[in-house]
């Protein structure tokens, strides 16, 4: 009991300094996922592998992306070693801006306390600690996104009490840059950079927004920035459009409402931002959208108003559309991540601004803050140990381990390797795959991480950026390839592409005890044709 009581008031004197309280929190977080992405037993995750050969390829553009990933695993890769520290260093540190940036924008719009306490709600969810570990599009889409929201606010904020100071125009610069960088990282930074239009006239007013030079410098650095990548996808037959399109397929076909996929939804945010935050969050949504609706109100002379229309515009109604669609398709559940910075910020000045706290009901759930950011962070304790606990040969592999997509991938690159040794023409032997989670993992693994190639089909419909690139008929005719497929794929016409074609053998991958993964190794010798 003592050592508790001595706990909490060390927490309670933290707490009254928070510009203290954020520097441990950050200094915490960064040693806590550093300390993690050495000890962790993962491997890389076929996105991961996927985005890492994207960055052997830099260019302005990828099949199914934005480029901005690539070129960041690529930065990474260039300074330290090419493993899974080195690709998922980005990830650790951008989810440190990211969280910094959070503070920095809960202060400007209310004060310091309001930052801290958006960063720890933010800081307890699930989404948070993964998006820290796994280096995907995610990563750096969330860190833009909320540096976006800070100078942004700020610019309009210092563009309404004093027209276009200095200051004021850099802060506009600033905020399209990151707009740019985040439109650069992932295509759901279109929400932002779509909502803010409708911010800006009514935080500004009409008139004034459009008399405001920094408006167009923060809409025409975002647009300068997306011409490189515009101009690939033009040359590519707009293919990241098309890819992104095939998303909504299920929307334009649908004709029913599903009930099945918004509860699906809702239980998967309710995991991901934890549940009692996922309460909270919402709480606040409503009630700022209270505020909102009745006016600006007020707290120690600072109008609150302006702060909720932008947290509410790049938050709770791009939350709102993604809950009415998931009504008419299945909705992937990392889709709405950025829109919980938003409400993360808002939730931090609603427990803080009374102001803020309209509906009474919805006020008394403020009581649960300390309890959602304790269970929050035992959330996250218990995410950082389920990989060493089912690392264990009993558990690993089981259909409830939810590491098992990062499981057995050195395995099988490893018996790739051994079967090279056994091919004719080893020094002329290239590798295929069927899959491009198969490709990109074999391509990360094995031994001088080759080229691997993706077989699609005689017809070479384009499903991956491995279509986009260069086939093997380029340098390789003639030259015999270790071909790796899935038990589940078949060769569709692979064996055609070579003058002999042999099965070599069944490849087993044990993920523990009880789990295999199975694949199939062939031969094919002297390459005659590829589709394109």
């Amino acid at each position: 009991m003592k050592g508790r009581k001595l706990w909490q008031m060390a927490c309670t004197k933290v707490l009254q300094d928070p510009s203290k309280a954020i520097l441990i929190l950050l200094g915490g977080i960064f040693l806590i996922r550093l300390i993690f992405l050495i000890l962790s037993p993962l491997e890389l995750s076929p996105d991961e592998a996927y985005y890492w050969d994207w960055s052997r390829h830099l260019d302005w553009g990828y099949y199914s992306k934005p480029p901005m990933v690539a070129w960041l695993i690529g930065l990474s890769t260039s300074v330290l070693p090419v493993t899974e520290f080195g690709v998922r260093f980005p990830a650790v540190m951008l989810s440190v801006f990211t969280c910094l940036a959070i503070f920095f924008t809960a202060r400007l719009m209310a004060d310091q306390r309001a930052g801290l306490l958006a960063a720890l709600s933010y800081s307890a969810t699930i989404g948070s600690a993964v998006s820290g570990y796994i280096m995907t599009i995610d990563a750096p889409l969330l860190c833009f996104y909320a540096w976006t929201l800070y100078f942004l606010y700020k610019a309009a904020d210092s563009s309404k009490k004093a027209d276009g100071t200095a200051g004021s125009l850099l802060h506009w610069l600033a905020a399209g840059f990151f707009c740019g960088l985040g439109l650069l990282s992932k295509q759901t930074m279109v929400a932002l950079s779509l909502s803010s239009v409708l911010f800006l006239l009514s935080f500004l007013g009409i008139k004034k927004t459009f008399r405001t030079k920094g408006v167009y410098w923060f809409y025409g650095v975002q647009a300068t920035m997306l011409i490189p990548f515009l101009f690939w996808n033009w040359q590519h037959g707009w293919i990241t459009f098309v890819h992104t399109a095939h998303h909504f397929e299920g929307a334009e076909r649908a004709t029913t409402v599903h009930v099945s996929t918004f509860l699906e939804l809702i239980g998967s945010q309710a995991v991901i931002i934890t549940p009692l935050v996922f309460i909270l969050v919402i709480c606040a949504s409503f009630d700022g959208l209270v505020t909102a609706l009745r006016g600006p109100f007020r707290k120690d002379g600072q109008c609150l108003l302006g702060p909720v229309l932008l947290l509410e515009l790049s938050g709770f109604f791009p939350l709102l559309a993604i809950f009415f669609l998931s009504f008419i398709q299945r909705i992937n559940a990392n889709w709405p991540a950025p829109f919980y910075l938003s409400l993360c910020i808002l939730l931090g000045l609603w427990i803080e601004s009374p102001s803020l706290q309209q509906v009474k009901r919805l006020k008394r759930c403020k009581r649960l803050f300390k309890t959602a950011i304790k269970t929050g962070f035992i959330f996250v304790a218990i995410l950082y140990v389920l990989p060493f606990v089912f690392s264990h040969p009993s558990l690993s592999g089981t259909s409830f381990d939810p590491t098992v997509r990062l499981k057995g991938w050195k395995a099988l690159a490893a018996k790739a390797d051994s079967l090279l040794l056994t091919v004719p023409r080893p020094e002329k032997t290239f590798v295929i795959a069927r899959r491009r989670q198969s490709a990109s993992e074999l391509a990360f693994y094995m031994k001088g991480q080759p080229h691997v190639y993706r077989w699609n089909g005689p017809r070479g419909k384009i499903k991956s950026q491995y279509e986009l690139w260069e086939g093997p008929l380029a340098d390789k005719s003639g030259w015999d390839a270790l071909v790796i497929v899935d038990a589940q794929k078949g060769l569709d016409h692979l064996d055609e592409c070579f003058s002999s074609f042999v099965r070599l053998k069944e490849i087993e991958i044990r993920l523990g005890e009880k789990t295999v993964r199975t694949f199939n190794a062939y031969l094919g010798k002297g390459l005659i044709k590829w589709a394109r």
